[in-house]
């Protein structure tokens, strides 16, 4: 029997769909929290897998952010897209919705039956204390190896500064088309 040259050996398998399937359904299985809870694992284990680079899938994650509906979604469905093509892309699509899916019917009986006790209620604080360390963690991997201008630290600065003044999404969408309007007057004029 040949034993791996290395421990990493150990983990990675061709990028199958079947294979894909799996990496993510057991992470939408076990993960807690929203897409942006979701991504870097996703990203961890295609990583881990050795199907896809840390800086190309996060390159994935920021294109995704285009589409509508989930991130979580997108980014998987690109990512499994890039390297398996399109039976990547559907089995990436199933396992993230599937496992959700059945949860949410599951968790929805548990739910009725125990929502109301102490420690349900104490084991969803502490499963929300968690999320912000991993939203944290991936916007310091999206944005590590970026190449930093003023003008682009001046925007991200104003940009969370009026988050914290302004937090409601409405106020943005103003601000963002009046942006979009006089940008796409000075392109024209050039």
């Amino acid at each position: 029997m040949r034993m791996p040259a290395r421990a990493e050996d150990i983990t990675k398998t061709e990028p199958t769909p079947w294979h894909i399937f799996l990496v993510l359904a057991q992470i939408n299985t076990l993960t807690l929290g929203g897409g942006y809870v979701i991504v870097p694992a996703i990203g961890n284990a295609f990583e881990k897998q050795g199907w896809i680079e840390e800086e190309e899938f996060y390159r994935i994650f920021s294109r995704a952010q285009v589409f509508p509906g989930p991130i979580a979604l997108s980014t998987a469905f690109l990512a499994s897209y890039r390297i398996a093509g399109v039976p990547g892309a559907i089995a990436a699509v199933l396992g993230t919705v599937l496992p959700p899916f059945f949860a949410l019917i599951l968790v929805g009986g548990f739910i009725s039956l125990y929502g109301n006790t102490e420690l349900f209620k104490r084991f969803l604080g502490g499963a929300g204390a968690v999320v912000p360390g991993l939203v944290a963690s991936m916007l310091w991997k999206t944005t590590k190896n970026r190449k930093w201008s003023v003008r682009a630290v001046i925007e991200v600065v104003g940009l969370a500064i009026l988050l914290v003044v302004f937090p409601s999404a409405a106020f943005f969408l103003l601000l963002g088309g009046i942006a979009v309007f006089y940008i796409g007057r000075l392109v024209w004029k050039s």
